[in-house]
């Protein structure tokens, strides 16, 4: 698996986690959609990313090609009024597309290769693989699965709307905590082959939920919960196991 191709295609997709996510934080996403110069900002940083993790420096095209290409995706993606799943799922698709295209048209054609292959070999696929899949597993995994639960928050919006109370709040970006540390200590377990410590994780989420679920005033409150959870378990495996294919673990 560790062809130029992989390394081509590995490096530019830690650059557009890096950029997409890890550098784009929750005000420069606001101001993105009010200031059309935040958005060429952000585009930019992308461009950069790209540019420095593949390093190789003669190939000038790349961050040009995904900073335009960034640009353009997400002001189309800002003239859609209503944010949704789908129009995030496309959009992250298309800037996948860009950087397949990069990479079997420009890339490859012209023997680019990636510098930190080249110079540190035994490290560069681990460490890039790694890395990725953390941001995958925190900023992007949070993202994500936000978007899936998005229909249920508003059902249970609503359902308190309706009886006029306030729902009960928990800490303070607790959730997104604790999904966080889940899906990251799944990684843990299935990199390291303990595939029976993520039925443990499973089951001792179940135990501290079973209170909060027996003593749910509504049956959409438990519901949300139990999807929510199974998601975020979904996805922590889904992306854990493609991380130890990567790595080549038997």
């Amino acid at each position: 698996m560790n062809t130029p191709f992989f390394q081509l295609t590995l490096s530019l997709i830690l650059a557009h986690m890096v950029g997409d996510f890890l550098l784009q934080t929750s005000s420069l996403a606001k101001m993105k959609k009010k200031s059309v110069w935040m958005m060429v900002l952000h585009s930019l940083i992308n461009g950069a990313a790209a540019y420095l993790i593949l390093a190789s420096w003669r190939a000038w095209l790349v961050p040009i090609v995904i900073s335009v290409s960034h640009f353009l995706i997400d002001f189309t993606k800002s003239r859609f009024k209503k944010d949704s799943l789908w129009l995030f799922l496309a959009d992250q698709a298309l800037h996948l597309t860009i950087i397949l295209l990069l990479v079997v048209f420009y890339l490859l054609p012209n023997n680019f290769l990636s510098y930190w292959f080249e110079k540190l070999p035994e490290v560069a696929l681990p460490v890039m693989v790694i890395l990725s899949s953390l941001i995958l597993l925190t900023f992007a995994g949070g993202l994500f699965i936000g978007y899936c639960v998005r229909p249920f928050q508003e059902q249970i919006k609503d359902y308190y709307a309706k009886l006029k109370k306030e729902p009960v709040e928990g800490l303070k970006e607790g959730g997104k905590m604790i999904g966080w540390l889940e899906r990251l200590l799944i990684f843990v377990f299935v990199l390291t082959g303990q595939y029976a410590g993520v039925g443990f994780l499973i089951a001792a989420k179940s135990v501290f939920r079973f209170g909060e679920l027996k003593e749910s005033e509504n049956r959409k409150e438990a519901e949300y919960i139990i999807i929510g959870t199974f998601i975020s378990f979904l996805f922590g495996l889904a992306v854990s196991i493609l991380a130890r294919l990567a790595l080549g673990i038997k």
